[in-house]
């Protein structure tokens, strides 16, 4: 599995391709809150990665947006991922949500009924322009 980090104009940008899936995770970054946008499918095998990068990309913010509105399918060692990716945020004291698609709903909805990943309110994130 290769990851490469792409720089964009931004250095509060920065995007991760996993090239063996093609997963990618953009960040936007605004002070102490992130916006993290994923795209692609996440699944066994790169389900512990996704999680790596997504910690790696939350720095010491403390606002996090994770937009998964962009994954067409998630495996439960995504839902695994997330749970890691929370347990990780709590320890660092760090607000967060989940803006599912209808897949990462669907699997949510099996892996996790009692909504320990919180879920945003929003259907997307897809399209708004960064303030």
């Amino acid at each position: 599995m290769t990851v490469t980090s792409i720089r964009t104009k931004s250095a509060e940008s920065r995007r991760f391709s996993i090239a063996s899936t093609s997963l990618d995770v953009l960040c936007r970054a605004r002070g102490t809150e992130v916006t993290i946008a994923v795209s692609g499918e996440v699944d066994a095998v790169n389900a512990k990665e996704f999680a790596h990068d997504v910690r790696e990309a939350v720095g010491e913010r403390t606002g996090v947006v994770l937009d998964l509105t962009g994954v067409p399918f998630m495996a439960f060692d995504g839902v695994s991922a997330l749970y890691a990716i929370s347990a990780h945020l709590l320890r660092e004291d760090a607000a967060w949500c989940v803006v599912p698609s209808p897949a990462v709903s669907r699997v949510l909805d099996l892996c996790d009924p009692e909504g320990l990943i919180p879920l945003a309110g929003i259907r997307s994130l897809r399209g708004v322009a960064s303030a």
